[in-house]
């Protein structure tokens, strides 16, 4: 058996936290994140995890033929992912931890209940990943900050408020 696929967990991450595949890329830790899920989980339950993404994304697909990365239904494959992904006890924990994983830069312990009932490795509990996961943490794109410690912007730059792109607002007003 082979182990899980660089480019499905990227396919995976990209959907889960809704940021492009050059942003996570960008961050130069994709190889570091899917090492980190592949040593907590296991081969067995990442490669569970990439099938029933794949399997939403056909679930979802306007054009049945084809499980290219688009066109997809949005409804749909939101309904999918919950369906397939988020509502089982097996895979939810640990994709809810792989988006704190890209947005924080840390992997935090499954649930104990998770681990009582599939295992996990020794790896499993809350960690940094790399000294660098913190910086390059999602989070402070999405919030349009730098990271407090790190990636100094430049004399004064903390004396404005961080600002949020307008993607993220979902209609809420500034």
């Amino acid at each position: 058996m082979t182990g899980p696929s660089f480019e499905e967990f990227i396919s995976l991450s990209v959907d889960l936290t809704a940021f492009a595949e050059t942003d996570l890329l960008g961050t130069g830790m994709a190889c570091d994140y899917l090492a980190k899920v592949r040593s907590a989980c296991g081969d067995e339950v990442v490669t569970a995890l990439l099938d029933a993404h794949r399997a939403a994304r056909a679930d979802a697909a306007v054009d049945v033929a084809s499980n290219a990365r688009t066109p997809i239904d949005a409804a749909l494959f939101d309904r999918a992912l919950r369906y397939r992904i988020f509502s089982d006890d097996r895979l939810g924990p640990v994709a809810r931890n792989v988006i704190k994983l890209w947005y924080a830069g840390m992997w935090y312990a499954l649930p104990p209940e998770w681990i009582d009932r599939y295992g996990a490795d020794t790896a499993s509990g809350t960690a940094t990943v790399t000294a660098a996961s913190y910086q390059e943490g999602l989070l402070w794109r999405a919030i349009g900050a730098n990271p407090p410690g790190a990636k100094a912007p430049g004399y004064g730059s903390w004396a404005q408020p961080p600002r949020i792109a307008d993607r993220y607002l979902k209609g809420a007003t500034r």
